[in-house]
């Protein structure tokens, strides 16, 4: 119980609690209803701080957790209207309740980053402190369900081509460039194309993403020698010709890419 209690202090640190008053009983009002993961006699002040520091990992709010309270939406729907809505205009949670299946996979994820930071982490050898725990950020970046770039544009090309999944990539990059849910530097569809190119049904569209890293990055010589050789696979010497020139007029000492371009045409 003690190791528990520990691994649970450790969590409550990550988010830049006080500690101390969780240690000595604390303050804060009644304990909240239906604690599993958390100690029963956790302040109410200091549950309410930790679910603050999981929304904003995840960039939600509450009730992607926590159900509405079923009493409150009865009344709220024979209500005159504009009368619906608990603090902040949204709905009445009943946070005990455990009917949605976020709550439980939240519970799950608590246990797993107790597991890392208290079993394994130590097991390195490595001094683990508050600043280099693992916590909820570390993976999830402000997105619900984390997810590499790559992961997302494969998943889209597969399922419904290459423009689609050239809509997704500018949506994404208008969301959320500039933060670190998503990878959008050079390399990131560099690799994408270079993978999706490996597989003769989806040359094609490889073709296109590579493209639109260069429209970012247009003197990404690492992207040119990736496209060239992924539309030498696809049949499209002239297009791999192309790429080559283009990155040879940036580097032209590559070596790599003169060889390339000879073995394509000799004597060129």
């Amino acid at each position: 119980m003690r190791q528990f209690r520990q691994h649970v202090l450790a969590v409550i640190a990550i988010a830049g609690l006080p500690v101390a008053g969780l240690a000595q009983g604390g303050r804060g009002g009644e304990p909240p209803k239906n604690l599993q993961v958390l100690p029963k006699d956790m302040p109410r002040n200091q549950v309410t701080a930790l679910m603050r520091t999981f929304a904003m990992a995840l960039g939600v709010r509450c009730e992607h957790c926590h159900a509405e309270d079923p009493n409150a939406a009865a009344a709220a729907a024979n209500a005159p209207a504009g009368g619906r809505g608990g603090r902040g205009g949204g709905p009445q949670l009943d946070y005990a309740l455990d009917i949605k299946e976020e709550k439980k996979i939240a519970r799950e994820m608590i246990r797993m980053v107790m597991d890392i930071n208290g079993k394994y982490l130590p097991t390195t050898g490595r001094t683990i402190n508050d600043f280099n725990r693992v916590t909820c950020e570390t993976c999830h970046h402000g997105l619900a369900k984390p997810r590499t770039l790559r992961a997302a544009l494969t998943e889209t090309v597969q399922a419904k081509g290459a423009d689609s999944a050239i809509a997704l990539y500018r949506q994404l990059r208008t969301r959320y460039f500039g933060s670190a849910a998503y990878d959008f530097s050079e390399l990131s569809l560099n690799e994408t194309g270079n993978q999706l190119g490996q597989s003769a049904d989806h040359r094609r569209s490889a073709i296109e993403i590579l493209k639109l890293n260069l429209e970012f990055f247009p003197q990404s010589v690492p992207t040119m020698t990736t496209l060239a050789n992924v539309s030498l696979a696809a049949g499209d010497t002239a297009g791999a010709v192309d790429a080559i020139n283009k990155a040879l007029a940036i580097q032209p000492d590559n070596n790599q890419l003169r060889n390339l371009l000879q073995r394509i045409r000799p004597g060129a």
